[in-house]
């Protein structure tokens, strides 16, 4: 006869697995910002870097919307102002030339924008592996390692997107009145180039910081904690 104690063992289903406990989003955020705190410098030169190639596309741009808009107006004063400065040409061929050089120029600006800020994101992820090493032991998940570092990211990419954009345009006004005679320019126009350069630069400069981390803080996460302390930085 069965022993009913050998019975009850071997048919004894195993239990679900409790849900797993999610840190809030909340506790997140003070995580990341503490994080900023203890690593002013880091994240400090980090921001510096997404504010000059911010700065650097938002004045290159809302220059070329600005020339843009000027050309298109049909005062014959306007015309010789840009002509005089370089800027316009009657000539079919030259015009199309300088338009080619801003459109390179933009895209250069563009590519300067991504290869700085992903070469500051990932000496920042690379300095802190050791840091994921020891909260993987402590038991964080990959998901919280990416969740963490992917808000901290965001964070650091909206303040310095928005300082970019805002010491670009300032740029943008020098450039533009040492350039141009300033009775061809008006408040309407510096509003124009505003409103179609600034949100263009602040999604570029927020995407391009993500998309910069992403990569490192993937291959962070899914290191085993052994490999990730023993990394020297």
């Amino acid at each position: 006869m069965q022993n009913d104690n050998e019975h009850s063992i071997f048919d004894h289903k195993p239990k679900t697995p409790k849900k797993l406990i999610v840190l809030p989003w909340g506790k997140t955020f003070r995580i990341c910002l503490n994080n900023i705190r203890n690593r002013f410098g880091r994240s400090f030169l980090t921001f510096l870097c997404i504010v000059i190639v911010v700065a650097f596309f938002m004045s290159s741009l809302s220059y070329q919307t600005m020339i843009a808009r000027l050309v298109q107006s049909k005062d014959i004063y306007t015309k010789a102002v840009l002509e005089k400065a370089g800027v316009y040409s009657h000539d079919p061929i030259a015009f199309q030339k300088q338009s080619d050089q801003k459109t390179w120029l933009l895209i250069l600006s563009a590519v300067l924008c991504f290869v700085g800020i992903t070469n500051t994101m990932l000496m920042s992820v690379t300095e802190r592996i050791r840091e994921i090493g020891t909260l993987k032991c402590l038991g964080a998940l990959d998901s919280f390692i990416v969740r963490l570092f992917l808000v901290e990211s965001i964070f650091i990419g909206i303040l310095g997107s928005l300082a970019g954009t805002v010491s670009g345009f300032i740029l943008f006004i020098i450039q533009i009145l040492a350039s141009l005679d300033s009775s061809i320019l008006s408040i309407s126009s510096f509003g124009d180039a505003l409103v179609s350069s600034a949100p263009l630069s602040i999604a570029m400069g927020t995407i391009l910081t993500v998309i910069a981390a992403v990569y490192p803080t993937f291959v962070a996460a899914r290191m085993k904690p052994v490999e990730a302390m023993r990394v020297e930085v």
